[in-house]
């Protein structure tokens, strides 16, 4: 991606205004409130919660040492309490506080419980409810997702979801310009090419998305492909920065790490091409049918007082990371699995052949590539633990396991999507498994990509399942579709596919290189 020249000011220039010449009243306030949070509120976020026992802090552990061994191992950890208090609850020590882990059986309960809040689980992960986090800009797009949820929901779950059979040719279109600018190929060139694959992931996924959140045009301004693409990114660096300070230096540290520094810069370039691009529409007063336009909408319908570029932010927040993941790992499951990519191929021609083209109802048809990224999904999940929420009150359970005002509490993924009740042969990858799951009667629409289950909680389950899953679900589609076409795969010589596994992330590695090279597609997409 193109790296634009947004640093208009320098950081000392606008770090002054945390210390010297800040009025004395505002300073006094925020000692007091980092006061109360060192005294009060950081001790009970490093304290091993009553009740619960503890697995992975061996003996003679600090917290801290607890904490580092968890981020540094987290399969094994959850591995260990999940065989040793099988069907109980126990606790682990995260990286940002102690954490209650409960067998898969409490999914249902603790998805929808009305005291245990996703949005604030959201905040304490990201460092955005520290005292004091709001004071200097940086987090809009993901604070916004939290205070207007119920926006930002609607928006990806209604807006989008309903435009998806009159975006598909639009997204297609867009694929076969982005390809070629993140994976460039020539009609005459058939040597191997190499490229670092996620960056260029984040790219194609980035331009997608911004042709159908902000239109043609933008989604061609390399300015904005790099902001929106690198608040995303980045955004998720600060939170795992944040989390390598003790609890009582968090309300300091904030405002000195360098990611929190990037997203300020990131926000204002944001909201200055945002700013342009809402003037020239009211200039032209033209008909818009994006999610810029949506979100103005439902801004005049429900007098919310938002910045619609923090919700453009947001909406990427939610696109492109995962996203990028999602394709970054089928990807190296297909270089992996080589055998899926002829049948895949195969469904693609058939289907586009069946429909003569691009149809509302062709991604449908696609059963086999659906079930290989559902495959991949469950083998390689953002994170291991989805589903975290925290207790906004005392809450007790249906059979009386019981969690304290503040408690983070979750279910795993590896729990989830790797029973062998389930699952045949849990660890083996089988790209058709969904695909022949929903062969069985009464299982037509349980298994596909975007259903959420107690046995499938990828995209989370319940009322706080990914809104825009549908949407990147077509993405995703679209995308892979032209890529077995257009395209050879396979890892470059000197690295493997690997996930990258620390505290609740299961990221792919961002350094792998995949090797490509042009082939002829059977059929015009």
């Amino acid at each position: 991606m193109p790296a634009p020249q947004i640093l208009e000011e320098s950081l000392p220039s606008r770090l002054p205004s945390l210390a010297i010449g800040t009025p004395s009243s505002i300073l006094a306030a925020f000692l007091a409130l980092v006061a109360l949070y060192v005294l009060f509120i950081a001790p009970s976020e490093d304290a091993i919660i009553p009740s619960y026992e503890v697995v992975g802090m061996m003996p003679g552990d600090t917290i801290r040492d607890a904490k580092n061994r968890y981020a540094n191992f987290p399969r094994a950890i959850l591995a260990e309490g999940l065989k040793k208090y099988r069907g109980k609850g126990f606790q682990v020590v995260t990286p940002t506080a102690p954490m209650i882990v409960l067998p898969k059986r409490y999914t249902e309960e603790i998805k929808s419980h009305p005291h245990l809040s996703f949005t604030r689980n959201i905040e304490k992960s990201m460092a955005a409810s520290l005292p004091g986090a709001t004071w200097i800009p940086g987090m809009g797009g993901f604070k916004f997702a939290c205070d207007h949820l119920d926006i930002f929901a609607a928006v990806a779950r209604q807006d989008l979801t309903l435009a998806l059979g009159k975006i598909t040719q639009d997204l297609c279109d867009e694929t076969k310009f982005a390809l070629q600018k993140c994976f460039p190929i020539s009609k005459d060139d058939s040597d191997w090419k190499n490229v670092t694959l996620y960056p260029a992931t984040v790219d194609l996924v980035s331009r997608l998305s911004a042709r159908i959140f902000l239109g043609e045009d933008l989604c061609r301004n390399d300015k904005w492909l790099h902001v929106s693409g690198a608040y995303a990114v980045e955004g998720v660096d600060y939170s795992r920065a944040m989390r390598e300070w003790p609890s009582f230096l968090k309300p300091i540290v904030q405002f000195f790490v360098p990611q929190r520094w990037r997203l300020i810069q990131y926000e204002k370039e944001a909201k200055r091409i945002i700013g342009e691009e809402l003037r020239r529409r009211q200039r032209e007063k033209g008909v818009y049918k994006d999610s810029l336009q949506w979100f103005q909408d439902r801004k005049n319908k429900t007098k919310a007082n938002f910045d619609l570029a923090e919700a453009q932010l947001a909406m990427g927040n939610g696109a492109i990371h995962t996203t990028s993941m999602a394709l970054t790992r089928a990807l190296f499951d297909l270089c992996a699995h080589y055998e899926w990519v002829q049948p895949l191929r195969d469904e693609v021609v058939r289907v586009l052949a069946e429909d003569g083209g691009w149809k509302k109802t062709t991604l449908y048809k696609m059963k086999l590539m659906d079930s290989f990224l559902k495959e991949s999904q469950r083998l390689n999940p953002v994170h291991f633990t989805i589903m975290t929420r925290l207790a906004e009150k005392d809450v007790e359970l249906s059979d009386g396991v019981k969690l304290r005002k503040g408690d983070m509490v979750t279910v795993t993924t590896p729990e989830s999507m790797g029973d062998p009740a389930v699952f045949e042969d849990p660890d083996r990858f089988i790209g058709d498994r969904f695909l022949k799951l929903r062969e069985l009667p009464g299982n037509e629409n349980k298994w596909q990509y975007v259903t959420t289950s107690t046995d499938h909680i990828g995209f989370g389950h319940g009322q706080h399942a990914c809104p825009g899953r549908f949407f990147a679900g077509n993405e995703l589609k679209i995308a892979l579709a032209h890529m077995l076409l257009q395209y050879d795969w396979k890892i470059a010589d000197g690295y493997t596919a690997r996930n990258i596994e620390k505290a609740q992330d299961i990221i792919p590695d961002p350094t792998v290189k995949i090797s490509y090279k042009r082939r002829e597609a059977e059929i015009e997409l």
